[in-house]
């Protein structure tokens, strides 16, 4: 939930406006100042090389007012709901807030989606599909799988070239890793304060400000992230049980809400609209493909790319780290793949003394599920029978 000290304040509120804006006035005053921008479909969009080329990386975000008829002319029933509102968004009619597209392999079901597109694009010209770039990265950490990455990392860098219009240099990446590098440190102040001892920050706060990021320029993102930290430490405790948050990435706050309705304190998450996606920064005394690769692939493993071993030693540690008494494993309908680690994961978890408890084969949006509340209320309530702050 967002507390009065979070919307009174400044820096809050003005991210708090972009989040809600998803980015289209930010995009247009981009575009105003003779920039493009580049709509990007997944966490893995290699950044640096937008930034160093004044391309406004902008995150296609799912609306959940869309009756997706326009999507379910291409698109199989089975597709993840959420995707196929980002696919509507794409293909209806309409001014577009992006003059190009990036799709990463972050998920399955986007490289699917990255196919559609292609193929749409060939065979209907006329569609809104604008010129489409593919990052296909070998997420799994071996030498072999570095050199493959580096050379899609150079492909992608000359694709933002020829958005650009022009070269991008190592000097402008190393000015684009400077301002991203910055960002993710101040980021990495937000999540200290949420896994404090005493907690500051609420997950549904933090969700507001990682996803301002998604939508605006981020030097500005930066520069209001660190002013916002430095007052956040003086906001009040957060009382509760405390949650980590693993699975599908939350566009809008009501799993959060209702995790945090019911009493829990979320300290930390690896899905992909939250500190995931700014862990870890880019090595500026590297050469620009092998610092890119290795910071995109040394990043929190997946919930969804990664295999089980990792992603139950990954989901363990995380949860250590945040002296987290308890894990929710979130999954929209349709990722059932993410899902099948579960039972790995809980066993894992509960040998360290950490409840888990799954919530998947979720609709778009959550709330068309009208027992999530309940479950949730309910795993909470267990989590503060084991709690001395429950």
């Amino acid at each position: 939930m967002l507390r009065d000290c979070a919307l009174e304040n400044q820096a809050f509120r003005e991210l708090y406006r972009v989040w809600l804006d998803r980015g289209n006035g930010e995009a247009a005053a981009h575009r105003a100042r003779g920039g493009r921008v580049v709509g990007c479909l997944g966490a893995d969009v290699p950044e640096e090389y937008l930034l160093a080329g004044d391309l406004l990386p902008l995150r296609i975000a799912p609306d959940p007012r869309s009756d997706l008829a326009h999507a379910d002319r291409y698109l199989e029933a089975c597709f993840d709901p959420m995707v196929r509102s980002q696919f509507d968004r794409i293909v209806g009619p309409g001014e577009k807030p992006w003059d190009f597209l990036a799709v990463s392999n972050s998920t399955d079901v986007l490289v699917r989606t990255y196919l559609y597109l292609r193929e749409l694009r060939r065979t209907e010209p006329e569609a809104p599909v604008p010129d489409t770039a593919f990052i296909d990265w070998l997420f799994t950490p071996s030498e072999r799988f570095r050199r493959y990455n580096e050379a899609r990392a150079a492909e992608f860098r000359k694709k933002a070239e020829e958005w650009a219009g022009r070269p991008i240099t190592d000097a402008d990446l190393r000015e684009a890793v400077h301002v991203l590098n910055g960002e993710r440190s101040a980021m990495g102040r937000i999540y200290a304060l949420r896994q404090a001892e005493e907690p500051r920050v609420s997950g549904t706060e933090a969700l507001v400000i990682a996803g301002a990021g998604f939508y605006m320029d981020r030097a500005r993102h930066l520069e209001l992230v660190n002013a916002l930290a430095a007052e956040a430490e003086a906001w009040p405790v957060l009382k509760g049980p405390r949650l980590y948050f693993s699975g599908t990435e939350q566009y809008d706050l009501t799993v959060y809400s209702y995790l945090e309705e019911a009493g829990a304190v979320i300290v930390g998450e690896d899905q992909d609209c939250g500190m995931r996606y700014y862990c870890r920064l880019t090595d500026p005394e590297s050469p620009p493909e092998e610092a890119v690769v290795e910071r995109y692939m040394r990043r929190i493993p997946s919930p969804k790319k990664a295999t089980v071993s990792r992603r139950v030693e990954a989901l363990v540690c995380e949860a250590q780290e945040s002296r987290a008494r308890g894990v929710a494993v979130c999954m929209d309908q349709f990722e059932e793949a993410a899902s099948w680690d579960f039972p790995e994961e809980k066993r894992a978890l509960e040998a360290e003394g950490i409840r888990a408890a799954e919530f998947c084969k979720l609709p778009y949006p959550a709330e068309k599920d009208e027992t999530l509340r309940g479950r949730m209320a309910a795993f909470v309530e267990e989590l503060k029978g084991g709690t001395a702050d429950g």
